[in-house]
């Protein structure tokens, strides 16, 4: 049991990312995105693509970030000319259809659940060091440190310097934004390549434990929602510590055959069990109120 935890936590780690990169995206650009690990998987298929080609992993990987960024940027192009007066919840939408089109090109090209797996290359796999006869490899570290990162310095940048406050700007008062100078297309359209990189690297993290499908990969969006949900779409700790609980109940429920075929329930239990708990919170306040 101590050891599926352990295994857990590296995918812990990787969901704390995802969740954190929608996190980032709806406090940026106000914008919840259901693409997100769809594009994500198509730049790790084409990194994957390229070194079953031959190719060295690492000009792979470059290739594969470059074009996940590529394709999140143009779609955050699209919403920022297109869809900029809109209300959230007709962008979300936008997102969704995206999703599911992507989805259906990524089947297309790199195959189905069954035909479509891809070995991933996994240079993390090298044990670290032993706790009570539990081997931990880098994976577990390379993680975890990871998530710190991003968290600390996501963090740091909103609150002490001038890009984290025309960021905020940008998505509290976007028409405000660009009266006073900030340029608010450019900034938006960065922020949306900047998660596209990001997530593609998280799930060339933790495809070499999904298995390495393409459906698998896009479907995480359900698991980063939940991650994200966690900590109210705004705290970066709580969905960094939401993203480490999931991967470790993940990870215990696969160590119990009789719930092991339910993993991948977990995140809409979740997400449902989060829904009923912040109703519940809305019905009490109104009624307290009165």
């Amino acid at each position: 049991m101590v050891n599926s935890v352990i295994a857990g936590l590296t995918s812990g780690g990787g969901y704390a990312l995802l969740g954190l990169c929608v996190v980032l995206t709806y406090r940026l650009v106000a914008v919840v995105n259901f693409a997100m690990t769809a594009v994500g998987a198509m730049g790790a298929f084409v990194m994957v693509s390229l070194t079953d080609k031959g190719l060295n992993v690492w000009p792979a990987l470059l290739i594969g970030a470059a074009t996940a960024a590529l394709l999140s940027g143009l779609l955050g192009a699209a919403l920022v000319r297109w869809f900029a007066g809109h209300r959230e919840r007709t962008k979300a939408a936008v997102t969704v259809a995206l999703y599911v089109a992507l989805t259906a090109i990524g089947l297309r090209l790199f195959g189905g659940n069954s035909t479509g797996a891809h070995r991933f290359p996994s240079p993390f796999a090298d044990p670290v060091f032993t706790v009570g006869g539990v081997v931990v490899p880098q994976s577990v570290l390379v993680s975890l440190g990871f998530a710190l990162l991003i968290t600390l310095a996501v963090g740091l940048m909103l609150t002490r310097t001038r890009l984290g406050l025309k960021l905020q700007a940008l998505s509290e008062r976007p028409s405000t934004a660009e009266v006073v100078g900030i340029p608010a297309p450019r900034l938006a359209v960065g922020v949306w390549a900047g998660v596209g990189a990001i997530t593609m690297l998280v799930i060339v993290l933790v495809a070499p434990r999904l298995g390495g499908d393409y459906a698998t990969l896009a479907g995480l969006i359900s698991t980063a929602l939940a991650v994200a949900m966690v900590g109210a779409f705004r705290s970066l700790p709580l969905t960094l510590a939401g993203g480490l609980i999931l991967g470790c109940l993940e990870g215990l429920s696969s160590s119990l055959s009789s719930i092991q075929k339910y993993q991948g329930v977990v995140p809409f239990l979740v997400i449902l069990v989060l829904l009923w708990w912040r109703s519940r919170r809305e019905v009490w306040d109104t009624a307290h109120s009165r």
